[in-house]
């Protein structure tokens, strides 16, 4: 049995889609549907690496957020 290749880590600051998806805490087919309807930026780097910026998922995720009642009066 063929021993599987690793994966290269993704630079620091920068994660691949499951480490984005675990980041957020969605699911990697979240992260494949935010890519779709341009979301979030990504670098792609060839057909099966694409790269997330940390800084650009915050501010994606940020424009999610709901305020309460009496936050920011």
């Amino acid at each position: 049995m063929k021993e599987k290749e690793k994966k290269a880590n993704a630079p620091v600051g920068y994660f691949r889609r499951a480490g984005a998806a675990r980041y957020l805490g969605v699911s990697v087919r979240t992260i494949g549907e935010f890519q779709r309807r341009h979301i979030v930026p990504f670098a792609k780097i060839s057909s099966r690496c694409v790269l997330f910026k940390r800084e650009d998922l915050d501010k994606a995720i940020e424009r999610f957020r709901v305020a309460c009642i009496g936050e920011g009066w």
